[in-house]
């Protein structure tokens, strides 16, 4: 009885050990992870906090890339942000609180679609300013919103391709006025990318 036992126990232990490396076997066929360090750079018109104005945006971040099948990725990352050029119609505050503002952190979310070199993927981020004080009275507290992004990769080897697109972004910042309720400003921008993906 005991060798019967022992008999079914070693022969559960083995199809276990055969499942589980088969599902393995299956994930890491379906499976690939990618690394996208990348820049871009773009024109936008921002309406944050109630003044519309022309500002340049020049990001660097870096994603990484989980791939389902042949078409279908996921792709999550970290975006420094760094904004210049406000005119004098514009963002009218003291210097200190202007230079604050030109600083943000991003975390972009996106699904991408690819088919031979075409690339095309759309997604969210959310963001915020290291100094988020726009001037005594007001406080941009995060923005939120979508971008799509069109492009062609180029095979320069068996696992790299370089990455060239242009996105469009549309953020709705939401702000806190002193004394009184919150609204909603924003921007929308149109970016010119470049990246670099390396598969593992």
């Amino acid at each position: 009885m005991k060798t019967i036992k022992s008999f079914n126990k070693r022969i559960l232990a083995t199809m276990a050990i055969a499942f589980l490396c088969c599902f393995t076997a299956k994930a890491q066929d379906t499976k690939e992870w990618s690394i996208i360090p990348y820049t871009k750079i773009g024109y936008v018109l921002d309406g944050s906090v109630r003044l519309l104005d022309e500002v340049y945006h020049a990001n660097a971040g870096v994603d990484a890339k989980v791939s389902f099948n042949e078409h279908w990725s996921l792709l999550a990352g970290v975006e420094y942000n760094y904004r210049w050029g406000f005119s004098e119609g514009g963002y009218i505050i003291p210097d200190d609180h202007r230079e604050g503002l030109r600083h943000f952190i991003r975390v972009p979310v996106r699904a991408e679609f690819t088919h031979k070199w075409f690339y095309v993927n759309a997604g969210l981020f959310v963001e915020r300013a290291t100094n988020t004080r726009y001037d005594a009275n007001e406080t941009i507290n995060f923005g939120i919103g979508p971008e799509v992004e069109l492009g062609g990769r180029i095979r320069l080897s068996e696992n790299d391709r370089l990455r060239i697109g242009m996105q469009s972004q549309l953020c709705a910042n939401h702000v806190t006025e002193k004394g009184q309720s919150s609204f909603y400003g924003g921007f929308f921008g149109t970016f010119l990318t470049m990246g670099y993906e390396h598969r593992f």
